[in-house]
C-alpha cells in the first residue's frame, strides 16, 4: 500500500503504532472524549504506570476496522542514538519511514524502492517519536513520551484484563490529534507484573486500543475504530542491524550531502575482487599512475580472445603518453603491442563518429574518481559495513553504466572505510596507514536483474614502483641496452642520505627518461645501489615500440577529401605509420596505406572526429588512438647516444629536499659494461677521463676523420684507440651527432681556436696518466729540457711521445714554460734528489691507469708467474708496463702476502714457484698504451706506428720553441733559465749543463 506524507489512514495507523493496547469494549461514549492530563489515581494501590525502556523493537498487527483491512509491521526505537523506524507490510509491499533526529531527515522510503527526504522539523510524522528541542537540535522523545505514555497525557488505571491470553493491567486516556483534528480514547494494555514475557522484562506492552472521532479537509466527521496488537517485543538491537538506514540501492531525493565523496590520490595499487550474481567471482590486481600516464592489470580474460587466444593469467601495461597497450602472457611469456583499445576500463572514450565506423574513437586516460565511477552526484548515506569495516557510503544513479557492448541504468553504492578508521597496508613503502580507503562498490542494474560487488583490498595509495610496469619481455635482447650509472658524490652519505634511497630512484628514472628522450616505460629494471662513498643507477633502456602499435586499424576505409601529404614507394603499413610518427610539419593523426599503389597518405583529422568515411577495396585506414600531440619517441641507440651525452655534460641531476636543505647530485660516469649485456660492444663515459673540454669552441680545417650518429663519447672512444693516426683531439656537434677527429693538439697553438655554439672540442689529456707531486723537483740532472711549453699537458704529451728513452716523468715550471724529461720514476730516484722548488711541478707516470681490476679476490695458484715481492699495487703495474717489449699484458696482485704477478703468454714456461701454494690476488688486465692507445696483443704493431708518426716532426708550436731557443735568442734566454733554475734549486752555475734538443735527436 502506498502511503503519502502525513494523510489518511496511514498515519493514524503509524501514530497508534507507539501506543498500547485500549479497552476492547466499544461503548458509544468513547469516540468523544475530554482530555484531563495530569490525572491523579483515585485509588492508593493503584499500580504505577509501567517504564518502557530506551532501546527496544516489537512486531505489530494493526485491525483497522473502519476499513476492514490489516496491516502488519514493525517498530525500532533507539532513544540513546537519537534514531527511530517504522515498516509496514500490506500484501508483500513493504513501506518505511526512516527518523534520522541527528540530520533532522525523515525518509519515506516505498515499495517500488523509490525514496523521498523531508524535514523531520515540519513533517506531521514527526510526532509518532517525537521532536523535542534539545540544545538547539531535534531529539527523539523518550520512550514513554513516544508511547505517548507519559503522565503529562492523563492516563487512569482501569483495572486488569486478559488480552490474548495474557494477564494485563491496562490504562485509558483521552488525547487530540490536531493535523487530522481528531479526539480519541485510548487505551494501554500491559503484561502483569507477574507475567513472564519473552523479553523477561517486566511489564512489556501487548496492547493499543482507539475510538476517535476525526475530520480531514472539511468533510463530516466520522468514526474510527483500530486495534494494535504487540509481539515479539525485545529490549535490545543488534549493535550492526541496518534498520535505522536506508536500504541498499536506494537513493533518497533531496537528502542532506553530509560528507562529499573522497578524492583519490594520482597513484596508487590495489587488489580487486568481483563478485557476479551470476554465479562468478574473478580477481585482478591493478597498479596506476597517473603521473606517469601508466596502468598495469593482472587478470585472466574468461575466453581465447585475441590478442591472447588463450586463458592463461594475462598482464597489461597501457601507456597513455603514446597510446600502445603490452599485453603479456604470464605463462608462455609472448607479448603483443598493440593500440588501447576502447574497451578497457581504464580508458575514457570522447568523440566516436556516428558517420563512421564504430572502431573509431579517441581515448584519454581517465582520471582516479572516474576510474572508479566517483563524481560530485553521489550522496553520503550514512555509516554501514562492509567486509566486517565501518564504512562511509555514498550513492548515485547513472544511465551509462557499462555492461558489455551496452550502457545501462544502475545504482552504484560506494563504501570507503570510516574517516574517523584508518588502514594499514603491506604494500607501501613510504604509506603504511591511509584513511578514505575505497573498502566496496555495489552494483544493481534493476533491469538486467544483475548485481556486481567489486572489494579492494591492500589499497596502497602512493606511486607504484616503475618496475611494477616492466615490459622488457616484449623486446628480445638485441633491442635493450642494460647501463650503470654514477652519480658524483659529494662527501660521505651518512645513514640520512641512505634512507633517501627510494627518492633518488625516482628521480633518477625520470632524469633518465627525459635525457634519453623517452618514456619512463622504456626505462626497464631500475635499481639504485647506495653506500657511504657511492652512489649507483643501473636500469636497461628498451627499444620504442613500433609506430604501428598507436594506430588503429579500420580495414577497408579511407578519408574523404582530407589527403594533406601524400608519399610513393612505401612497401609496409609499418613504413607509412613510421612517416606519420615523425612528419615535422604538423601533426599527423591519421593515415591511409594502399598495398597496391604503395601510397602513403597522411592527414591531420582523427577520423573519428565525425569526419565522412568512404570505402575501398585496396586501401587502409589507420587512425591514432590518442588525442593531443604526440609525443614522438627516439630510437635505442639515439636514446643511449642522448643519455651518454647528458651524462658527459652534465647535465642529468637531481635534486633531493632533506629536512633542512636541497641538494644536487650530478651523473659522472655512465656505461654499458655490464653483465646484462655480454654481446653489445662496452662503452663507457670514463673514456671522457682522457680529454678537456672547452666548451662552444673549435679549430677550423683540422678534421682527419669525421663519424656521424655518435654520442659524444663514442667520438672519445674512436680518438684514444684510432690506429691509422694519432688522435689528439675532435669537436663533438651536440644536434647532428657528428664526431671530427684530428691530429692537432690545440693548446699547442691557442690562437687557432674560436668560438662556435653547439660544439665543444676535446683536447687529448695526457696530463691524467701521471701523478702530480706539487712543489717538487727531481729532474734536476736532466739534459732534455722544452722551452715556451704552454701547460702541464703539452709537456706530457711530450713526455709520453719522446722516443730517445723511456720518458718516465717530467717537471714543469709554468712560470718560465720549461719542461723537462726524465728517465727515472719518483719510485726510482733517491731521496736526496727529490727537491724542493716553488715554481715547478713533479709528474711521475700514473701506471696502475693503464690497466682495468678484471676479478676480484680470486684465488690464483702461484706458478708460471714472475714474481716480485714487497712492493705496492702501483709499482706492480709499473713493473709490468716496464717488462720487455710491452709484453705484459696482466698483473696480479696478493694483497695477503704483498706479492706482484706479472703474466704473459711468453712467460707461461717459466714456471716459477712462490712459497704458498695459492693466495688471494686482484686481476688487473692491461687496457691501453701509455698514451692512452688501446692495448694491443702485438705491442710492436703500436711502437712501430708510434716510430712512423713521429718521424712527422713534433708539433709547430714544440718545434718552433726548440728552434726559437737554439737559434734566435740562445744567448739570452739560456742566462734567464740558467739564473732562474740556479735560484730556486739551491745549485752552483759550475754544477749544472744544460742541454737542449729536438725530439728526434734525443737520446
Amino acid at each position: 500500500m502506498p502511503f503519502t506524507q502525513g494523510r489518511g489512514p496511514l498515519l493514524c495507523w503509524v501514530l497508534m503504532t507507539s501506543l498500547v493496547t485500549l479497552s476492547i469494549a466499544q461503548p458509544s461514549n468513547l469516540y468523544t472524549c475530554t482530555p484531563n492530563p495530569g490525572v491523579k489515581p483515585t485509588v492508593a494501590s493503584e499500580p504505577p504506570f509501567p517504564t518502557v525502556p530506551n532501546t527496544f523493537s516489537t512486531k505489530l498487527e494493526a485491525i483497522i476496522a473502519d476499513r476492514n483491512m490489516t496491516v502488519s509491521g514493525e517498530e525500532y526505537f533507539d532513544y540513546n542514538n537519537n534514531r527511530a523506524a517504522l515498516f509496514m507490510l500490506n500484501g508483500d509491499q513493504i513501506s518505511k519511514l526512516i527518523f534520522d533526529y541527528s540530520t533532522e531527515e525523515l525518509f519515506y522510503v516505498y515499495p517500488n524502492n523509490t525514496c523521498k527526504t523531508t524535514n523531520l522539523t515540519t513533517d506531521d510524522n514527526n510526532l509518532l517519536f517525537g521532536n523535542l528541542e534539545n540544545r538547539g537540535g531535534m531529539h527523539v522523545f523518550t520512550t514513554n513520551g513516544a508511547l505517548h505514555f507519559s503522565k503529562l497525557y492523563g492516563q487512569t488505571y482501569m483495572g486488569k484484563k486478559t488480552i490474548r491470553g495474557i494477564n494485563c493491567d491496562y490504562w485509558r486516556t483521552c488525547l487530540t490529534w490536531a493535523p487530522l483534528q481528531s479526539t480519541f480514547t485510548l487505551d494501554y494494555y500491559f503484561t502483569d507484573k507477574d507475567w513472564l514475557s519473552s523479553s523477561n522484562y517486566k511489564q512489556v506492552p501487548v496492547r493499543a486500543e482507539i475510538f476517535g472521532m476525526k475530520q480531514q479537509d472539511g468533510a463530516s466527521p466520522y468514526q474510527f475504530h483500530h486495534i494494535y496488537d504487540y509481539t515479539d517485543f525485545t529490549t535490545t538491537l543488534d549493535p550492526l542491524t541496518t534498520v535505522f538506514e536506508t536500504p541498499h540501492f536506494v537513493t533518497c531525493k533531496n537528502r542532506l550531502q553530509l560528507r562529499s565523496v573522497p578524492s583519490l590520490p594520482k597513484a596508487f595499487s590495489y587488489r580487486e575482487e568481483i563478485i557476479s550474481s551470476t554465479g562468478t567471482t574473478k580477481y585482478a590486481d591493478v597498479w596506476f599512475d597517473m603521473d606517469y600516464k601508466l596502468m598495469r592489470l593482472d587478470y585472466r580474460p574468461s575466453s581465447g580472445a585475441p590478442p591472447y587466444y588463450s586463458n592463461d593469467p594475462i598482464t597489461e601495461v597501457h601507456d597513455y603518453t603514446i597510446g600502445v597497450a603490452y599485453a603479456i602472457d604470464r605463462v608462455m611469456q609472448n607479448c603483443s603491442i598493440i593500440p588501447l583499445q576502447n574497451t578497457s576500463f581504464d580508458a575514457s572514450v570522447t568523440n566516436i563518429s556516428t558517420g563512421a565506423t564504430k572502431q573509431q574513437f579517441i581515448l584519454k586516460m581517465k582520471n582516479p574518481q572516474d576510474l572508479f565511477y566517483l563524481d560530485n552526484n553521489y550522496t553520503y548515506t550514512g555509516r554501514r559495513r562492509a567486509r566486517g569495516l565501518n564504512c562511509d557510503v555514498f550513492i548515485r544513479t547513472r544511465d551509462d553504466y557499462p555492461l558489455g557492448p551496452f550502457k545501462v541504468h544502475a545504482v552504484l553504492e560506494f563504501y570507503f572505510l570510516a574517516n574517523d578508521q584508518k588502514e594499514q597496508n603491506n604494500a607501501g613503502a613510504l604509506t603504511q596507514t591511509s584513511k578514505d580507503v575505497p573498502v566496496q562498490l555495489s552494483v544493481n542494474i534493476p533491469g538486467e536483474m544483475v548485481t556486481m560487488t567489486y572489494n579492494f583490498f591492500n589499497f596502497d595509495p602512493e606511486n607504484p614502483e616503475i618496475t611494477n610496469f616492466d615490459i622488457s619481455s616484449c623486446f628480445s635482447d638485441s633491442k635493450k641496452i642494460s647501463f650503470k650509472m654514477q652519480y658524483l658524490v659529494p662527501g660521505i652519505l651518512d645513514a640520512n642520505v641512505l634512507s633517501y634511497k627510494q627518492i633518488f630512484l625516482f628521480q633518477t628514472i625520470s632524469k633518465v627518461a627525459q635525457a634519453a628522450g623517452v618514456t619512463p616505460l622504456r626505462i626497464a629494471q631500475p635499481v639504485m645501489y647506495m653506500d657511504s662513498s657511492h652512489a649507483y643507477f643501473l636500469g636497461t633502456l628498451l627499444e620504442k615500440a613500433p609506430s604501428i602499435s598507436r594506430y588503429q586499424k579500420i580495414p577497408g576505409k579511407v578519408v574523404q577529401a582530407h589527403n594533406d601529404a601524400v608519399f610513393t614507394g612505401f612497401t609496409s603499413a609499418g613504413d607509412c605509420a613510421d612517416q606519420c610518427q615523425t612528419f615535422g610539419n604538423w601533426s599527423c593523426n591519421s593515415f591511409e596505406f594502399c598495398a597496391a599503389s604503395k601510397t602513403c597518405t597522411l592527414s591531420k583529422i582523427h577520423t573519428a572526429e565525425g569526419t565522412q568515411v568512404g570505402s575501398t577495396q585496396s586501401c587502409d585506414l589507420y587512425d591514432r588512438s590518442i588525442g593531443g600531440p604526440s609525443f614522438s619517441e627516439v630510437p635505442l641507440n639515439t636514446a643511449w647516444n642522448n643519455l651518454r651525452n647528458s651524462v658527459v655534460k652534465k647535465q642529468l641531476q637531481i635534486q633531493v629536499q632533506f629536512d633542512k636543505n636541497v641538494k644536487t647530485y650530478t651523473a659522472d660516469t655512465i656505461s654499458n659494461n655490464v653483465v646484462a649485456n655480454p654481446d653489445v660492444t662496452k662503452v663507457s663515459t670514463t673514456v671522457m677521463n682522457n680529454f678537456k673540454v672547452m666548451p662552444n669552441k673549435f679549430v677550423k680545417h683540422f678534421d682527419n676523420d669525421i663519424l656521424s650518429k655518435v654520442s659524444v663519447d663514442d667520438c672519445a672512444q674512436a680518438c684514444v684507440t684510432s690506429l691509422t693516426f694519432v688522435c689528439n683531439s675532435f669537436e663533438y656537434q651536440y644536434a647532428t651527432s657528428y664526431c671530427l677527429l684530428s691530429t692537432l693538439h690545440p693548446d699547442e697553438n691557442p690562437s687557432m681556436i674560436t668560438t662556435n655554439i653547439g660544439v665543444d672540442l676535446y683536447i687529448r689529456d695526457y696530463s691524467n696518466k701521471f701523478v702530480e707531486t706539487a712543489g717538487t723537483t727531481v729532474l734536476s740532472s736532466s739534459n732534455t729540457i722544452y722551452q715556451e711549453i704552454l701547460d702541464t699537458n703539452q709537456c706530457a704529451k711530450l713526455c709520453i711521445d719522446y722516443m730517445g728513452f723511456d720518458c718516465k716523468s717530467f717537471d714543469y715550471c709554468p712560470d718560465i714554460g720549461t719542461c723537462y724529461l726524465g728517465r727515472s720514476h719518483v719510485y726510482d730516484v733517491p731521496k736526496a734528489q727529490i727537491q724542493s722548488n716553488p715554481m715547478c711541478n713533479h709528474w711521475s707516470r700514473k701506471y696502475l691507469d693503464d690497466f682495468v681490476q678484471s676479478q676480484s679476490n680470486v684465488n690464483v695458484k702461484l706458478i708460471n708467474d714472475r714474481i716480485i715481492a714487497g712492493v705496492s699495487v702501483f709499482q706492480c703495474a709499473k713493473s709490468c708496463v716496464e717488462m720487455e717489449g710491452g709484453s705484459c699484458a696482466t698483473f696480479g696482485y696478493c694483497s695477503e702476502v704483498s706479492e706482484c704477478r706479472l703474466s704473459t703468454s711468453a712467460l707461461s714456461n717459466v714456471g716459477q714457484t712462490g712459497p704458498d701454494a695459492v693466495a688471494t690476488c686482484n686481476i688487473y688486465s692491461r687496457k691501453s698504451f701509455p698514451d692512452g692507445t688501446t692495448y694491443i696483443a702485438n705491442p710492436q704493431k703500436y711502437y712501430g706506428n708510434i716510430a712512423a708518426n713521429s718521424q712527422k716532426g713534433y708539433s709547430k708550436g714544440g718545434a718552433a720553441g726548440v728552434a726559437i731557443v737554439m737559434v734566435l735568442v740562445g744567448v739570452i734566454l739560456t742566462a734567464l733559465v740558467l739564473f732562474l733554475y740556479v735560484k730556486f734549486s739551491n745549485k752552483g752555475g759550475d754544477d749544472m749543463t744544460i742541454k737542449f734538443s729536438r725530439q728526434v735527436d734525443d737520446e
